[in-house]
């Protein structure tokens, strides 16, 4: 996710990502992979959307 916001869309303000419902895809999964400061800026610029669960 850092190097998607910070190297291939560093201009961009927010960042829209579909997902599927895996324990892992959560803004929380940032914390736990860096610095407080880091996460916070990196989850300010996504917006998740996620599919639903009856979909695949």
């Amino acid at each position: 996710m850092r190097e998607l916001l910070d190297v291939h869309y560093p201009q961009a303000k927010r960042i829209r990502l579909v997902m599927d419902n895996l324990k892992t895809h959560t803004i929380s999964s940032l914390y736990e992979t860096f610095t407080p400061e880091i996460a916070l800026s990196l989850a300010k610029r996504l917006e998740i959307h996620y599919t639903p669960k009856h979909g695949s």
